[in-house]
């Protein structure tokens, strides 16, 4: 595979497993948080620690996702992980 596609594919991909922030926030906003959630979990609802639900920080206005009463967070690779650092 060309370096080029591979680059385009790795964009993409790393594009996916981000969230839209803004739309996130407008859906919050609205109402909406079962779709703002699904909007997180987009492509990954079968994971281990895919999160169950999620509350807003105050401070910064980012969402913190939980999957029970544990908090988990996306690493590099999009993959849904327990939190390391619990404390802000």
């Amino acid at each position: 595979m060309p370096d080029a596609v591979r680059q385009s594919l790795k964009f993409e991909k790393t594009l996916v497993q981000t969230m839209d922030q803004a739309l996130f926030n407008r859906l919050c906003r609205a109402g909406k948080f079962k779709d703002a959630l699904g909007l997180a979990i987009r492509g990954r609802e079968h994971e281990k620690y895919t999160p169950s639900r999620f509350s807003m920080d105050k401070k910064s206005g980012l969402p913190i996702f939980y999957r029970g009463n544990k908090r988990v967070e996306a690493d590099a690779t999009g993959e849904w992980q327990l939190a390391k650092n619990t404390k802000l």
